[in-house]
């Protein structure tokens, strides 16, 4: 086993480079403090071409055949994400002693944050809207991380806020990062986190990986939600998901509308809640991801026909339940009320696209919205984000509410900062 980087002892290392882990080594090194991070993946270029999309995706089983999609990169699942900045559940987070009021309004003065206006929305995604109001639906825009002086033309990849940015900002100010670290567990003493163990890929035919050690005051567990639960496990922490965990399941519909010319679109700009635990929305996904999909469902007619697709999801809320396996894998299976409320929710969808005219409809096979529910504050970690073990924090998907269902980003920047003003105030 190798001593990585022995004489060298670190304000803080960070587990992961996503949307937290970015975000809470900006803010420490802008306080000048010495931070390393650690990351799984390796640097790769951040493009929406099929080709990029293989080299960083990762996915993991969480129920059945049903897998949970991360990036493996620097940067995390943000370069992925479909951009969507739902405000923080701050009333939800208040009642548990973590109050981020002041890091929310931060966030927004920070990050490009607001909602789109119709020309930067595709005619399919303004297809949909109009059918789904037609009929009564409370379809309404979400805010969105999109910097729209970078969308002159229209909709670009280039547009939407990923987490690299801040990692690129804390490898200015100082920070190290160590790529193709895949972190096995943190070492303690005393019941006092003191560092990290890694294994680091090597190159060499001989040796596929390297055992390394590398120590600091404070280790920040930011690995994501399919990731940190284990290494805490691994770590001796052992209620890790003693309640089991969610697996919000969705379904998308694809149908076809002659002459309706669509284009690139922003995915997830808006939504209808039908249920607390039900709810429709934009699907329209740029022409790699669709071509993708009709391809894997053998449709040929919908593969050559993307200027006149148009697409809408069904997303269920699900209750926690399954279990994280002894080897790391996690097992659910769906109750029978899952099923039903999905298809509810596709006889609406089914009703908003056939209203707008589309023929050809199609099924999509059944995806992950994304899991959760793992950890919970003042169980597994306290209102500082701090574990049994002292010096050693989680900030990630894994522990927020499970009650908020919707995407966590913005929720994240601001657990990320909340967590930075601790560490730095603590000091």
């Amino acid at each position: 086993m190798t001593q990585s980087n022995l004489k060298t002892h670190y304000d803080a290392i960070i587990i992961g480079s996503g949307t937290c882990g970015a975000t809470i080594a900006r803010e420490l090194c802008k306080q000048n403090k010495k931070v390393l991070i650690l990351e799984r993946g390796d640097i790769l270029p951040l493009k929406e071409s099929l080709l990029a999309i293989g080299a960083l995706a990762d996915e993991v089983p969480v129920s059945g055949k049903l897998k949970d999609m991360r990036a493996l990169a620097t940067g995390g699942t943000s370069s992925l994400y479909f951009a969507v900045a739902t405000p923080p559940p701050i009333d939800t987070f208040k009642s548990l002693g973590i109050d981020l009021t002041k890091e929310y309004k931060e966030a927004r003065e920070e990050l490009p944050i607001d909602y789109l206006p119709d020309e930067l929305l595709g005619p399919q995604s303004l297809k949909l809207r109009d059918s789904a109001r037609e009929l009564g639906y409370d379809w309404y825009n979400q805010l969105m991380f999109v910097d729209q002086s970078k969308c002159k033309s229209g909709y670009t990849y280039e547009s939407k806020w990923k987490a690299k940015d801040y990692v690129d900002d804390a490898i200015k100010d100082g920070a190290t990062i160590i790529n193709k670290a895949e972190v096995t567990k943190v070492i303690t003493d005393n019941k006092k986190a003191i560092g990290v163990e890694y294994k680091l890929k090597k190159k060499t035919k001989s040796k596929k990986f390297e055992l390394c050690k590398v120590f600091g005051d404070k280790i920040i567990l930011t690995a994501g939600v399919l990731a940190s639960p284990i290494i805490l496990r691994n770590s001796g922490i052992k209620n890790v998901a003693d309640r089991g965990f969610y697996v919000d399941p969705n379904l998308v519909y694809f149908g076809l509308i002659p002459g309706l010319k669509s284009k690139k679109t922003f995915v997830g700009a808006m939504k209808a809640d039908l249920e607390e635990d039900l709810a429709l929305g934009d699907v329209n996904v740029i022409k790699s991801f669709y071509r993708l999909i009709m391809m894997s469902l053998l449709k040929p007619r919908h593969f050559f026909s993307y200027s006149n697709s148009i697409g809408i999801g069904v997303k269920v809320s699900e209750s926690l339940g399954g279990k994280l396996l002894d080897n790391g894998q996690y097992q659910k299976e769906f109750s029978k009320d899952v099923y039903k409320k999905l298809d509810k929710g596709s006889e609406d969808a089914l009703k908003i696209l056939k209203n707008a005219g589309a023929k050809h409809i199609i099924k999509g096979p059944m995806n992950v919205t994304g899991i959760g529910g793992l950890l919970r504050i003042n169980e597994h970690i306290d209102s500082n984000l701090q574990t049994e073990f002292e010096n050693l924090y989680v900030c990630d998907r894994s522990f927020i509410p499970d009650t908020f269902r919707d995407p966590p980003t913005l929720t994240l920047v601001c657990l990320a900062k909340y967590l930075a003003n601790h560490l730095l105030s603590s000091n």
